[in-house]
């Protein structure tokens, strides 16, 4: 199965298969083991990631939101199906327009248009994004200038991946 979690507002994608009597986890394209022993109800759990102890308590919030506490450290969470990823992602922008625009499908980067600097306008092409033999032009949501370009042409990115900040 596989997911999308953002953790306190970063995002991470996260694919579980079966394997033995745990599973595989691969997070962000970096495999682990994973043995779950339930501790309490559903809502603590005993982990042993690459045969390393790592305790969890888990606080299910509305919707999909959950917080967990990690070796005494408190994380915001949500997990998201693909569908569900994949919705929010292509969501209409904020009135004032998104500052940081995203990879709206995984694909290769074609060209970019804009750099550092550049001041650019609402629905201007920031980049051309190629999947499935198409090419997607990628539009500014607001109105702004250039902060940060984290892509060149040529480059692959996964949906969901930042690939211009404005400010």
């Amino acid at each position: 199965m596989k997911y999308h979690v953002l953790i306190d507002g970063q995002h991470h994608e996260v694919v579980l298969e079966r394997e033995g009597a745990g599973y595989r986890v691969t997070l962000d394209g970096r495999d682990v083991h994973v043995d779950v022993g339930t501790l309490a109800d559903g809502h603590a759990y005993s982990l042993l990631v690459d045969h390393r102890s790592v305790d969890v308590a888990v606080e299910e919030r509305p919707g999909d939101a959950l917080e967990l506490l990690v070796s005494g450290r408190r994380y915001s969470t949500e997990v998201l199906g693909e569908r569900e990823w994949l919705a929010r992602s292509i969501a209409p922008p904020r009135e004032d327009g998104e500052r940081v625009v995203r990879a709206v499908m995984t694909g290769l980067v074609r060209d970019v248009l804009v750099a550092p600097g550049d001041t650019v306008t609402r629905g201007q092409t920031l980049f051309i994004l190629e999947a499935m033999k198409m090419e997607n032009e990628v539009k500014a949501g607001t109105d702004g200038t250039v902060q940060r370009v984290t892509v060149s042409a040529g480059q692959t990115v996964t949906l969901g991946d930042v690939v211009v900040e404005i400010a």
